[in-house]
């Protein structure tokens, strides 16, 4: 949901418009020289009161944010800097219209970023779920202008997503695919790739572990090798840790620094603890949340992330809303796993996701997870693998996934969507009709589907 406020009352809240020009400065030298230009023109001025949280804060954070994120803001911007003030004013009526009777301007509102509080004076309103829609139209609308000046619709590559449910989950061969209500079909696999205990997922990926020759290498290798590769473009998110260990490995082997987005569960241990740590040192009633929320936001996280993590802040960053907004994110693996890549989606739109979904533990008795308690730290009980559980978190949030890329355009179009159930020895397929693999009556080696997903991503 986006949000945003009224200019008025930016203006009474005692400095904050003098913090915004520093925080602009500071941040100058990261926005195009079209923003800049807007910004200094003073288009902030011509937004509305509810408008104002959440375009301040991307603002603010401008150098963790992905392009897809900048674009977005950037684009509603140098929309608004383009019309005159009458215009400005009838573009923005139904939304001030609102706000004026929801009595925007009466409340406690912050315009410095979104908070609990706001998100909840907000929703308490009747009028807010007209607001929702009046905001939606205003970007859609600055969208549709992007797209009419740029003569062009948007980018159209083909992606793919790769989703891995692991040895050991077992999946009942009956109804492994009735979820996903036949939109796709499954394939039988043959699975001998090699004698290496490499997973069917990362043979896809990175390739066999013994070679850097690239005829032999993975689909990372057509990936990063397509003209316009940017980072962010490629995400491999891992409910545990061999999946990103065997990426990275192939990286070193071909002497490249990491261009891929990695996530690994268990190489973000430390992360994880630290970060329950803190949040579990402080109170959990709800007139704390912002507060909560506000030091986790500032906590220096830089210790506790890997390599491949702490050199992008925007990873970094994206993690940390990641554990703050994610329903068991820092505790379970597999929820770790759907949310990144749900996240990812939403914020990132990648060309390429992998993901892998692996074995997490039974719940512990009188361990909250809603507030964020490990239960290692606070059960002394030894912790005792649930693999069914497991195998039906798998199945489930493998669809989840899906269903979250196919929210926005850019994946309806043109994505082939694997999901490989390796207990099975098959994938199930949801492709465009133009998709080189057809439905056969012999098992496909996995090489072929390699081969078949690296044309499609060629492209």
């Amino acid at each position: 949901m986006r949000k945003g406020r009224r200019w008025e009352n930016f203006m009474r809240s005692g400095g904050l418009a003098n913090s915004m020009e520093a925080e602009g400065m500071r941040a100058a030298d990261t926005y195009s020289t079209d923003l800049q230009n807007a910004l200094s023109r003073s288009v902030l001025k011509r937004l509305p009161l509810t408008f104002l949280p959440f375009v301040n804060q991307q603002l603010n954070q401008w150098e963790h944010l992905f392009p897809n994120e900048r674009q977005s803001v950037e684009r509603l911007l140098l929309y608004i800097d383009g019309l005159t003030a009458e215009q400005s004013s009838s573009f923005f009526r139904d939304v001030v219209e609102l706000e004026e009777k929801m009595g925007v301007r009466h409340w406690q509102f912050s315009t410095a970023e979104q908070t609990i509080q706001n998100s909840s004076q907000l929703a308490r309103s009747p009028y807010f779920q007209e607001w929702r829609r009046a905001v939606q139209a205003v970007f859609d609308a600055s969208d549709r202008h992007a797209e009419n000046a740029r003569g062009a619709a948007p980018n159209s590559r083909n992606r793919l997503v790769l989703l891995d449910i692991p040895q050991p989950l077992a999946v009942d061969a009956p109804t492994a695919w009735s979820r996903w209500q036949g939109i796709g079909h499954p394939f039988e696999l043959d699975l001998a790739i090699s004698a290496q205990p490499q997973s069917s997922l990362e043979f896809l990926l990175a390739g066999e572990p013994a070679t850097a020759a690239a005829s032999s290498g993975g689909l990372l290798v057509t990936a990063l090798s397509r003209p316009g590769s940017a980072p962010g473009d490629i995400w491999v998110v891992d409910a545990g840790h061999s999946l990103v260990d065997a990426v990275l490995a192939s990286y070193r082997t071909a002497s490249e620094i990491t261009p891929s987005i990695l996530l690994s569960y268990a190489r973000l241990d430390n992360y994880r603890q630290q970060f329950s740590r803190e949040m579990n040192t402080m109170r959990k009633d709800l007139a704390d949340a912002d507060t909560v929320f506000d030091r986790l936001r500032k906590v220096d996280v830089a210790p506790w992330c890997p390599t491949e993590v702490n050199s992008d802040p925007a990873v970094k960053e994206f993690l940390r809303s990641l554990f703050l907004t994610g329903n068991g994110a820092v505790i379970f693996g597999n929820s770790f796993v759907e949310w990144a890549a749900s996240e990812a989606f939403r914020r990132a739109r990648p060309s390429i996701l992998a993901a892998t979904f692996g074995v997490r533990s039974k719940p512990k008795p009188f361990t909250g997870v809603a507030i964020f308690d490990n239960p290692d730290q606070v059960n002394p009980l030894p912790a005792v693998d649930d693999l069914p559980g497991s195998s039906v978190d798998a199945q489930m949030l493998a669809l989840y996934v899906w269903l979250a890329a196919i929210r926005y355009e850019e994946y309806r179009r043109s994505t082939v969507c694997v999901c490989l159930a390796e207990s099975l020895s098959q994938a199930y397929v949801v492709a465009p009709p133009e998709f080189i693999l057809r439905q056969q009556s012999a098992p496909l080696p996995l090489g072929q589907l390699r081969d078949a997903l690296r044309a499609w991503i060629a492209l």
